[in-house]
């Protein structure tokens, strides 16, 4: 769906009507009226609306430039067409962990579209699910999941989070109530919910008692307004009108601290504008000019920041407190730019996630595979696949067991008792622990569970890992062409002896699971990504890469 986002600057519809502040809120569109009232916040970008400003008048020059051929080109490229989103909305909900909350997308299109349409070109192996009577399309191989709203308005994340909002989508109590209903007649609105801010402990422990009362409110929120004077709203919501005067005082009590930090800055501007001399003496070198007029520049800025905490334009309403100001005609373009890129970017954001989720998961890999080496150092060989019982020969733990102490976890290593089950009620009981270098921050708790993973490797014959002491010298086919843990397929309890089962004779077992591309860790320590729909053949590669002493020739395939 992201693909969508690249048209998103060239929206041509017109912008629906403006409600003025203070009038009757607009009815809710689907989009907002889907948004939980109790999420952890939202943002919401009127994007049309903000395209047509004049604070983007320069901008959309540069794209008109292209001809109207270029613009209905774009069109033609994607579904829906980019020329027609409208709005743009993103969902925070909590997470399997609090400082990371879950995110959902949703897109808002001036004319209707084909929703079949639009699974064929982004998701064609979707399934279908349903979650509260919803129905929603979850394609792994895509790493994306869509829910229609109606046939202008979809919502799409990962298929965790997406399920996770249609529970939550449409319960319209909650503290930000209000703030859904208002964002219907605003070009841009941010909310959230304070309460439930993923904000790091240590930072509220290090605030002031003096500023403490801050803490107290509800919901904060920025409001942009777009017009012939550009205004920014910033407003704390207070369980009571007691509170709201108690922040009242923090705020303003911060306003002094923050004229007092102020100093320091000031002091570097006018170092920075007189040079390091007490007394002008003669003309100063010329390539100190740029310094001293970064120096003016500065001392500017500060007095400008001085002067608004100075009187600091707070009003109080009840239990609200709102500051509103205009943005000042030398910054009101990059406001609306930047506004509307936010409305672009959210979209990216989803991406950007899973980037840093995958770029997690290969450093894990690249951990274990290390920790393998250092087994291999210390032992001779690598750990079998599974720890046995010497006298029936049954599985008894996990090869993840016997490398806990190189992944610096010795002290939950020496709790397993190596002669019972993975599921002994002793065994069982560490088992459960998470750990966290066999957590695939992708799917970082599949079925609810922190001691699932998705890091397996390859039983059977001729596999790194076949039952015997197998030596980094028997792979003759060289480590960098042999995979040595693959993160995928369906997740396991980390203690218990399940990896993949190989056998070259035979189809090869479900490698994909919730991906769509595939993280694998090869004998020499690398980690590379392997993308089965780009792979030509792709079983026979794999069984190649799984062998250690196949003899096959493996060319350069994986990018």
């Amino acid at each position: 769906m992201t693909a969508v986002a690249v048209g998103f600057a060239l929206m041509t519809p017109s912008p629906g009507p403006v409600v003025a502040q203070g009038s009757k809120p607009a009815p809710l569109t689907a989009d907002l009226a889907a948004v939980p009232g109790d999420a952890v916040g939202f943002v919401h970008v009127r994007v049309a609306e903000v395209w047509k400003t004049d604070g983007m008048a320069e901008i959309r020059k540069i794209f008109e430039k292209a001809g109207p051929k270029a613009l209905a080109d774009l069109d033609t490229q994607f579904v829906p067409a980019p020329s027609t989103i409208a709005r743009v909305t993103m969902v925070l909900l909590p997470g399997a962990k609090p400082e990371e909350p879950s995110f959902t997308t949703l897109l808002a299109f001036s004319k209707p579209f084909d929703p079949a349409a639009v699974r064929k070109a982004y998701m064609p192996k979707a399934e279908e699910k349903k979650v509260n009577g919803k129905t929603y399309f979850v394609d792994g191989r895509a790493g994306i999941a869509v829910h229609f709203l109606d046939d202008s308005t979809l919502a799409f994340g990962d298929g965790d989070q997406l399920a996770a909002f249609l529970k939550a989508s449409g319960k319209a109590n909650g503290v930000l109530k209000s703030e859904i209903a208002a964002a219907a007649g605003r070009q841009f609105t941010a909310a959230a919910n304070v309460k439930k801010l993923p904000i790091p402990k240590q930072i509220t422990d290090d605030v002031p008692d003096s500023l403490r009362a801050i803490l107290d409110a509800d919901v904060l929120s920025v409001k942009v307004e777009f017009g012939a004077e550009t205004t920014a709203t910033f407003g704390l919501t207070f369980p009571t009108a007691d509170a709201a005067t108690a922040g009242e005082k923090a705020l303003r009590k911060a306003a002094e601290v923050g004229r007092q930090a102020l100093e320091e800055p000031r002091r570097e501007a006018e170092q920075a504008l007189l040079g390091r001399r007490k007394k002008a003496v003669g003309a100063r070198p010329l390539e100190e000019l740029p310094q001293a007029i970064a120096g003016l520049a500065g001392l500017g800025m500060i007095a400008y920041a001085d002067e608004f905490l100075a009187d600091l334009p707070l009003n109080k309403n009840g239990s609200t407190l709102t500051m509103s100001s205009p943005v000042p005609a030398w910054l009101r373009q990059y406001v609306t730019v930047g506004t509307a890129s936010i409305g672009l970017l959210l979209p990216a954001v989803q991406k950007v996630r899973e980037a840093a989720a995958r770029m997690q998961s290969s450093n894990n890999l690249k951990q274990i595979a290390l920790a393998l080496h250092g087994y291999h150092d210390a032992n001779g060989h690598l750990p079998p696949a599974a720890i046995t019982d010497p006298k029936t020969g049954k599985k008894l733990l996990s090869w993840r067991v016997a490398i806990l102490p190189y992944i610096e976890q010795d002290n939950l290593y020496k709790q397993f008792k190596l002669d019972e089950p993975w599921d002994s009620p002793n065994n069982k009981k560490w088992g459960e622990i998470a750990v966290k270098t066999y957590v695939d921050s992708r799917v970082p708790a599949p079925d609810g569970k922190l001691n699932r993973t998705y890091y397996k490797v390859f039983t059977g014959k001729g596999a790194m890992f076949d039952g015997a002491e197998v030596r980094l010298l028997d792979v003759t086919d060289g480590t960098s062409n042999t995979v040595m843990v693959l993160a995928g397929g369906e997740s396991v309890p980390w203690a218990k002896p399940e990896d993949f089962d190989f056998d070259p004779t035979k189809k090869l077992p479900n490698l994909m699971g919730p991906f769509d591309i595939l993280l694998a860790a090869y004998g020499d320590g690398s980690v590379r990504t392997l993308r089965p729909d780009a792979i030509k053949d792709f079983d026979t590669v794999m069984k190649a890469l799984i062998s250690r002493a196949g003899g096959e020739v493996i060319g350069d395939f994986d990018k």
